[in-house]
């Protein structure tokens, strides 16, 4: 074989080389939303799914329109949110652009071919040059180009399962306060229908002269004052609704409704020694920082290792000129005279040390966070136990005595009025109590990863993975 047909077959080589590699660039369709899924169902028992086409789309809206009638509970709701939400489809579209750099990243370049053909002005036989070049550099960066690309990817499957627990959490902080504003406006029409009846009776009574104008006054002002407060409660159940079914990417109508009351406060929540520890191995959030610091970590080391030698190129060439034909290889580098990539690698240096520092104060917010919220959760746990064992019923006990001295005209209607209103403040701050518990234990819940459930031994070994030191992985 000669030398030329020995470089035209290298060539082909080279570029059957380049096929092989596209070829086998290419990720499963659904890797990324099965482990998102994978995440998200290591913290919860919820699954979401990522609508890509119009089919999907229109099963999606069949299962909510059927799904939102009649009471729907909580865990209906989600379901209807990961279906319906389109800010949670938006941001299933990041694995798709995560997932086709990791194929670009994958890929060779073209390789490229250039030709060339050149007469004397005066004519003659004339030159032809053709050429067909493979980029070598940018195949020995593949690896690393490749890795960080993966890295990068693990990061938004972790930043979209984060997605997933964070609406999940929205959900039940939404419907938690259209609870509460149903059952505030049920207890200001409660309080309506008492003070109307009141100030009826206290009418009758000053038409018969036992109640003062000063007594009828302040029960006719009682009574306007529980419509005001009525009409301030019924707005905002109606808003509340709203602001779920915006959370659920629905339209607000009149077709469904919500459990009727807010439950009993759970058990008491474990330790913040306890989980600070499940928030540290379980939140993706802070997951997805980690991976995203080892992503920049490959760049900043290939960025330095390549600093003087960021491309080139090596192929073979061919030449045709009156002393007969020329075959041989070509080589092209640049001369790194005046860029040597000093500006590459400052910046990929800066974006890791950024990376890392980003994921460190994460996790130090991450455990205030936690802290702070359990301490929360637990006193509106305690508040609404009191107020529902001990309060209450004193209040109630009140308001009845109130009204047997009144009835006996041992005491002013001022008195009954007295502990009626010591009533209802009562009430409201029961409902507010619970309503905070379940909102903020719905965000610790979203803050320490989804669950409260002690480790697994897969987490404990995935929560052993190393912070990324501030020196550049090599590739």
């Amino acid at each position: 074989m000669s030398l030329s047909q020995f470089q035209c077959r290298r060539a082909v080589a080279c570029c059957a080389f380049s096929v092989t590699f596209s070829a086998c660039a290419s990720l499963p369709a659904n890797e990324g939303v099965d482990g998102v899924n994978r995440a998200v169902g290591a913290r919860s028992d919820v699954r979401a799914s990522w609508l890509r086409d119009r089919a999907a789309d229109s099963v999606a809206m069949a299962y909510a329109a059927n799904a939102l009638h009649g009471v729907v509970p909580v865990d209906t709701a989600i379901r209807v949110a990961f279906l319906r939400n389109k800010r949670l489809q938006a941001t299933f579209e990041d694995l798709g652009i995560a997932q086709a750099d990791v194929v670009q990243a994958g890929l060779l370049a073209n390789p490229v071919f250039s030709g060339g053909s050149f007469r004397a002005d005066g004519g003659g036989t004339g030159i032809l040059q053709l050429g067909l070049a493979l980029p070598f550099i940018d195949y020995l960066q593949r690896p690393s180009r490749r890795g960080a690309a993966r890295q990068a990817y693990a990061a938004e499957q972790s930043r979209v399962a984060a997605a997933v627990i964070a609406l999940v959490a929205d959900v039940r902080v939404a419907y938690a306060e259209a609870q509460a504003a149903e059952q505030m406006e049920e207890l200001r029409a409660t309080v309506l229908l008492a003070t109307e009846a009141s100030a009826i009776a206290a009418g009758a009574l000053h038409d018969a002269g036992n109640v003062s104008d000063f007594d009828l006054a302040q029960q006719q002002a009682m009574a306007a004052d529980a419509r005001l407060a009525l009409l301030t409660a019924r707005g905002g159940r109606r808003a509340h609704f709203a602001a779920l079914a915006r959370v659920l990417g629905v339209a607000s109508d009149t077709s469904w409704t919500l459990t009727p009351r807010l439950s009993m406060p759970a058990d008491t929540l474990p330790p913040v020694h306890v989980l600070a520890p499940l928030a540290q191995a379980r939140n993706l959030e802070l997951r997805a920082a980690l991976e995203g610091a080892a992503a920049a970590s490959r760049l900043a080391g290939l960025a330095n290792t390549f600093s003087l030698l960021p491309d080139g190129s090596i192929g073979v060439g061919r030449e045709t000129d009156p002393d007969g034909r020329f075959t041989g290889a070509t080589l092209t580098v640049p001369l790194p005279l005046f860029d040597q990539g000093q500006g590459r690698v400052a910046r990929a240096r800066a974006a890791f040390r950024q990376a890392v520092d980003r994921h460190d104060a994460f996790a130090v917010e991450i455990a205030a966070d936690v802290a702070a919220l359990a301490a929360r959760v637990e006193a509106a746990r305690e508040r609404a136990l009191h107020l529902q064992r001990t309060v209450l019923p004193l209040r109630a006990g009140l308001v009845a005595e109130s009204q047997r001295f009144v009835n006996a005209m041992a005491q002013s209607v001022f008195t009954l009025l007295l502990a009626r209103q010591a009533e209802i403040d009562a009430g409201q701050a029961y409902v507010e109590a619970m309503r905070d518990y379940w909102t903020l234990r719905a965000r610790l819940e979203q803050a320490v990863g989804g669950s409260f459930q002690p480790l697994t031994p897969d987490e404990q070994a995935a929560g052993r993975v190393q912070r990324p030191s501030k020196s550049p992985r090599k590739p």
